[in-house]
């Protein structure tokens, strides 16, 4: 797979007055004042997805996917134990995607929005993407992710998979560096360097792979 834009397939609700207040929040945190493309597909956190659409979100880490599971280091090992154990209240939706001001984990954004799968079924999806918009800057915090991402179940259950690192293009030249590993630049509309750990959810692709076989937007209506 190539680092450029990848198409993705996402289901996508509808946009709303509220959910364009959000979208320019994101855009005026992401762009961190640079002049930059819009950053778009913001929307809030609904429970239940309302349609399918085609999306080129490029949300696919290239560059990572040889890092098989059992190649991981003894720090990377111990690192994802304790990405795990950080977010592990995460597992409950409903807290995590709760305010702040609320006693919420604060990951109240989807970014992008909808469940984002691979066109291709064999890699697999990502799920929803819910962002803190907080933690959006030049750092990058193991234990303080900017995203996290979960699968729709059948039952309307939402499964916590991995969580998802980024930092803004415009505020990094270069690309950041976790446990060893680099982000990949995703353009327009994200623009932003990204990098997955899938903590909750075994993916056969390696840790920090883009899709995950494992993970699937079939039940996201």
């Amino acid at each position: 797979m190539s680092r450029g834009t990848t198409a993705v397939t996402v289901s996508r609700p509808p946009q709303t007055i509220t959910s364009v207040h959000n979208y320019m929040t994101v855009h005026r945190l992401l762009l961190a004042g640079a002049s930059l493309a819009l950053i778009a597909a913001c929307s809030p956190a609904p429970e239940v997805p309302t349609a399918t659409v085609q999306a080129s979100h490029a949300h696919a880490h290239a560059t990572v996917d040889g890092v098989n599971n059992g190649d991981l280091t003894a720090e990377q090992k111990q690192a994802v134990a304790e990405v795990r154990n950080a977010t592990q209240s995460f597992r409950d939706i409903a807290f995590a995607t709760a305010p702040i001001t609320e006693n919420g984990g604060g990951y109240t954004l989807q970014f992008p929005a909808g469940c984002a799968a691979s066109p291709d079924p064999l890699q697999g999806a990502q799920g929803f993407h819910y962002l803190n918009e907080g933690l959006v800057d030049a750092n990058v915090e193991i234990l303080r992710p900017e995203l996290v991402m979960y699968e729709p179940g059948p039952n309307g259950q939402m499964n916590l998979v991995g969580v998802d690192y980024i930092v803004p293009l415009a505020l990094s030249a270069t690309p950041p560096t976790l446990l060893g590993v680099p982000f990949a630049p995703l353009g327009p509309p994200l623009n932003v360097w990204a990098l997955h750990i899938w903590a909750w959810r075994p993916n056969p692709s390696g840790m920090f792979a883009g899709f995950n076989p494992k993970v699937s937007c079939e039940f996201a209506q």
